[in-house]
């Protein structure tokens, strides 16, 4: 543990003596930048380059490593596996330094992410490799390929949008890191768990200078680099063991933050109709601003969450499986509460069409008797037996109707003594608050002859579907008034006597 405690130390402040170098240089040289987009809330400008004070810690520490176990000097299994993971984490490193300091399309750093993803595959990293299972010998090396390269498109954004507070992503990592040292320490992989206490020591240095006030953020050279080191080291234990479910729901779980927060940004984002790459201020750590916590508040909230759920996958350490069940639904409870602490507006629609999957049966009960009516209504020769047909259609859905006619036309009801321009009638009379649907009637003889509307309770789900109403319906009813219609001079009788039936 000694050689781990002291790359650990010599990593922290070796990151922190190049933070302050880069800060400094930054600053002088005009680098620091003001919030260029919606989620960033710094007011000054700030250099967004702290990815290179954790870049080279990595990379010198490591090379010296490497170094000191090809010439003898240090007793470890000699490997190639370094370079795998070294050489596309430097190519993303460059791809996020070019965004830090020109800006890039967020389709460029897609590319360079699954590049990354393609490199580690074919450098023997992979995530849950399926080639031994009966029935997909073929499609087997398809879904690996495929699941690894999602791993780390998935790790490196999750890391890049959390990055919005300070110390929140390079913190929110550290809990991930000690969850994986753990593991892969537990499972004797020595050289991984010497990598990932060279990333912590790295981002425990940064993190001297990015707590709140930050004189420094991470920016996407770093978020991308520590999300593409981590997803090789999840991939490293998932091809290492022979339980791979357990390999990959320890450091998914300890990832749980930060993968949240970018699945509620993609399915947020896609419900609302904006595009997934663009910036908004609804991330999770914005939500918690607005319930009046300060920065400090919310990044200790979310420090807690990640300690949680570090815990929770430190459970899973244990050969049984049985601890599975109750540690994904404590996780999941508390991330179902949490999110509707929350009050993002877009998931209640998610609600909404979770309630019509339910009602669906009802949806389709009300549609059918509606059109069933309309076949009946359609063939109506009397006033009276318009209303009756009219009632027994729209009870079920809404409050009453009201049939208004233009000047010249009327209709003659049974149990009436003179014709009327206005049929009305309502079975909820106590029912104030109305939502009015209006639409216009017409007849194959007449043409436009008046209008029908629909009395619809507003704290009612209308569960009929309106196209049916603007349809079927109103050609039906069209069909039956052109039966039923007279025509008479517009100063025919009393208008008020005839005006004022209700049925």
């Amino acid at each position: 543990m000694l050689i781990y405690l002291i790359s650990l130390i010599i990593a922290a402040v070796m990151a922190a003596f190049l933070t302050k170098i880069v800060r400094d240089f930054a600053i002088k040289q005009g680098l620091a930048f003001g919030p260029s987009s919606a989620r960033h809330i710094h007011e000054v400008p700030i250099p967004r380059l702290g990815g290179i004070a954790i870049f080279f810690t990595c990379l010198i520490i490591s090379l010296l490593y490497w170094v000191a176990i090809q010439t003898g000097w240090f007793h470890h299994p000699k490997s190639l596996a370094f370079f795998s993971i070294i050489i596309p984490a430097t190519g993303l490193f460059i791809v996020g330094l070019i965004d830090d300091l020109r800006g890039l399309p967020a389709l460029v750093k897609l590319a360079a992410q699954v590049a990354g993803g393609v490199s580690l595959y074919f450098g023997g990293f992979r995530l849950v490799c399926l080639h031994n299972l009966h029935g997909v010998d073929r499609m087997g090396p398809i879904l690996c390929f495929c699941l690894t390269v999602g791993c780390v498109v998935l790790i490196c954004n999750a890391i890049n949008l959390i990055d919005g507070l300070d110390g929140l992503a390079a913190g929110a990592a550290l809990f991930s890191m000690v969850t994986i040292f753990t593991f892969t320490l537990a499972n004797g992989r020595h050289g991984a768990a010497l990598a990932v206490a060279i990333l912590a020591g790295s981002n425990l240095g940064f993190l001297v200078f990015n707590f709140n006030p930050a004189s420094i953020f991470l920016g996407d050279s770093g978020s991308l680099f520590i999300g593409f080191v981590l997803s090789a080291m999840v991939m490293s234990e998932s091809t290492s063991q022979s339980d791979p479910l357990r390999s990959i729901l320890v450091p998914v779980i300890s990832l749980a933050l930060p993968l949240t927060d970018l699945l509620l940004t993609v399915a947020r984002r896609y419900l609302s109709g904006h595009s997934i790459f663009g910036a908004d201020r609804e991330h999770i750590h914005h939500k918690l601003l607005e319930l009046g916590m300060s920065q400090r508040q919310v990044v200790a909230v979310l420090y807690s969450f990640s300690a949680i759920c570090s815990v929770l996958s430190l459970a899973l350490l244990y050969p049984s499986r049985l601890i599975i069940i109750p540690v994904i639904a404590i996780l999941l409870l508390v991330l179902f509460f949490g999110i509707r602490k929350l009050k993002y507006k877009e998931f209640g629609e998610l609600e909404r069409f979770a309630m019509r999957l339910r009602q669906q049966k009802q949806v389709a009960a009300s549609n059918i008797a509606l059109r069933k009516s309309a076949v009946h209504l359609e063939g109506a020769r009397k006033g009276m037996h318009v209303v009756t047909l009219l009632e027994l259609c729209l009870r079920k859905d809404f409050d009453g109707f009201k049939i208004i006619l233009d000047p010249g036309h009327w209709v003659t009801l049974e149990s009436d003594d003179a014709p009327t321009r206005m049929i009305q009638k309502s079975w909820s009379p106590n029912s104030h608050d109305k939502l009015i649907l209006t639409m216009d009637l017409t007849t194959p003889r007449y043409g436009e002859i008046g209008r029908l509307s629909l009395e619809h309770g507003a704290g009612k789900r209308l569960l009929v579907d309106s196209r049916l109403l603007q349809g079927e319906l109103r050609h039906a009813l069209g069909m039956a008034l052109d039966h039923c219609i007279i025509t008479m001079p517009e100063n025919f009788g009393d208008d008020s006597k005839a005006m004022a039936h209700h049925a």
